[in-house]
């Protein structure tokens, strides 16, 4: 199995137009891809996406695998005047190392959707590595429906995983980069449904066994809250569904929630955390003003005043989650992740848990003992740690399961 890490990103059509200069892109090579699974989807229900596409004058069917965000598995053979043929696929490496038997699939695979699309790509040199920048124009096509492809995809071939986000860190502000973990094949199915825009993200739970080891199942929990904060905050630029905006919000709270739990493994959070602080009050304020609006009674004369006040916080909510600072934030989230020595704990996660939960309930109770409960500010900050000391349970509990 090939691993293929990559970083996608949105970007407008003059910033394409920049790129092509700025990344000296060599010339459009066209792209054809079908993708198939079964009627019941048995392929993305397990997070793998199969397709056969034309590269030049070569047929090739490829089998991918969610890894992690940044990370894919990946097998590939060729495929015959396009007739996809999974007898070529080494299906008993497939099955040890997904749990997925594609075997059981011959005879029920259908088309589902296609890709049109030109690619540029160039090889950049970076700080002793080797990245291959992608620019993709195109279509997604299900059936009569059309969706754009307009993506740029940088590409580790070489070199340390963290130098992957540094050189993506690097184009996020000048080519108005946004970050984003929707694949081409996420998106097909998605076209395919007849859905306009993917339904607000709720927090996956990782895997996590009691073996896990506790810098591992960080990486994990860390990625997952950062996959649900992209995919809402393209939902909350996109759509006036305050859910986005919502789920974006406990996205982070997860993240911030996860660093308490894990700071015994890794000290070295505090940038983030600061970060995570300076996003909260804008996106606070929005969420407020969604709530409030929400209870009002819709004849009285205040709702015409607080829905003012509602588009205003809206409008700044979206330019922070549009922002080259937040889309930084995600890429610098995820460089942390892959670069950091995670101090030594217990190889198994289930004894470092147990610790984890003891402390943050330990800390929650006497935050209680000490609040005046008469104030509501003290007791909103009480609700806060209460809520974390949730937040962590919930990640752990595969662990004590």
């Amino acid at each position: 199995m090939a691993i293929e890490r990559e970083l996608k990103f949105r970007l407008a059509p003059r910033a394409a137009s920049r790129a092509v200069s700025a990344l000296a892109l060599g010339p459009a090579k066209a792209f054809f891809a079908v993708y198939y699974d079964t009627p019941d989807e048995a392929l993305r229900r397990a997070r793998m996406a199969l397709r056969v596409r034309r590269e030049g004058g070569v047929w090739l069917q490829t089998l991918k695998c969610e890894i992690s965000p940044a990370a894919r598995g990946e097998w590939q053979t060729r495929a015959p005047r396009g007739r996809l043929d999974l007898g070529r696929m080494p299906s008993t490496e497939i099955r040890k190392t997904t749990g997925f038997d594609i075997g059981e699939l011959a005879g029920r695979l259908r088309p589902r959707f296609e890709t049109r699309f030109v690619r540029r790509t160039a090889q950049v040199h970076f700080g002793g590595a080797v990245v291959e920048a992608a620019l993709d124009r195109g279509a997604l096509i299900a059936r009569r429906r059309r969706e754009p492809i307009l993506e740029l995809e940088l590409e580790l071939k070489r070199g340390a995983p963290g130098r992957l986000a540094r050189y993506a860190k690097s184009l996020i502000a000048p080519l108005g980069l946004a970050l984003t973990f929707e694949s081409k094949a996420e998106r097909g199915y998605r076209l395919a449904s007849d859905a306009e825009l993917a339904a607000p993200r709720k927090w996956l739970r990782p895997r996590l066994g009691a073996d896990t080891a506790p810098g591992e199942a960080l990486a994990m929990l860390v990625a997952a809250a950062l996959v649900q904060a992209s995919a809402n905050a393209q939902g909350v630029l996109a759509s006036t569904d305050a859910e986005y905006l919502h789920q974006v919000r406990v996205a982070l709270r997860r993240l911030r929630a996860t660093l308490d739990a894990f700071k015994e493994v890794a000290p070295r959070a505090k940038p983030l955390k600061r970060r995570l602080r300076s996003l909260a009050p804008v996106l606070g304020a929005a969420r407020d003003w969604d709530v409030f609006v929400s209870a009002l009674p819709k004849a009285t004369r205040l709702v015409r005043r607080a829905r003012t006040r509602q588009a205003q916080a809206q409008r700044a909510a979206r330019r922070v989650l549009k922002s080259p600072a937040f889309h930084s934030f995600l890429v610098r989230a995820l460089q942390w992740v892959e670069q950091s020595p995670w101090e030594q704990a217990p190889p198994p996660l289930a004894p470092f848990a147990a610790l984890a939960l003891e402390r943050l309930h330990r800390k929650a109770l006497e935050h209680a003992g000490g609040i005046d409960w008469q104030d509501a500010d003290e007791r909103h900050a009480l609700r806060i740690r209460v809520k974390r000391l949730r937040y962590a349970c919930d990640s752990f509990a595969g662990c004590f399961s």
